[in-house]
């Protein structure tokens, strides 16, 4: 009875565990589609220039939207309409979302490694104990970054707009400052608790290869 039971869950657990490989897997497809489309936009921005791009602007109507969380905000018609170019802006901000979106695929080609290991029973491995520690630094490194990043995009939109030399001609604002600084703690405490759990496999696997070597 109880070999059936333990049989049922490992059964259970290797579904799970290709359950999630599978979602995951679909994440990096996602992600690779992403960075294919921001490399046809670095290869466009390169090849265009900024006085092409002011006469389509001209002769077109822009409508534009901002989002700030799950806030948006349409912009009127003179404003998108005074949208101004700046390729090297636009130029690092690929750059800068080709960074951050490689590391966010980096986190999940390792973690659908760890799950393809514990689908086939491998749990307790130096080699999963490695690639756990990997992905918490890479989410350590995204909590002390991304608030500087999100802060660069929302700088780079409204440079583009002048967004904040209207909001303070409107007499409402005094001013707009941008605070490139901070940490995210749920992400370093994601990290650190993964970190934690990375060494727990490692001192597992230390046991196993010491428990083989005595069996």
């Amino acid at each position: 009875m109880l070999d059936m039971e333990q049989t049922i869950q490992s059964k259970e657990f290797r579904l799970l565990t290709k359950g999630l490989r599978t979602i995951f897997t679909i994440l990096m497809v996602l992600m690779i589609f992403a960075l294919t489309m921001i490399g046809v936009l670095l290869v466009a921005v390169f090849i265009v220039t900024e006085k092409e791009v002011h006469n389509i602007l001209v002769h077109g109507q822009i409508a534009a939207s901002i989002h700030f969380g799950g806030l948006k905000i349409e912009l009127a018609n003179q404003v998108a309409n005074d949208f101004h170019f700046s390729k090297w802006n636009v130029l690092k901000l690929l750059f800068t979302a080709t960074i951050y979106i490689a590391l966010l695929l980096f986190i999940v080609v390792q973690v659908r490694n760890v799950l393809s290991n514990l689908s086939k029973g491998i749990i307790f491995s130096g080699t999963n104990s490695r690639k756990m520690e990997w992905i918490a630094y890479a989410i350590v490194f995204l909590s002390l970054t991304v608030s500087a990043f999100r802060t660069y995009v929302a700088y780079t939109v409204f440079e583009q707009f002048k967004l904040a030399e209207l909001l303070v001609d409107t007499g409402l604002i005094k001013g707009v400052a941008y605070q490139f600084t901070g940490v995210n703690w749920t992400l370093l405490l994601c990290g650190l608790v993964i970190w934690t759990i990375a060494r727990v496999f490692r001192y597992g696997a230390f046991l196993q290869d010491e428990y083989d070597a005595t069996a």
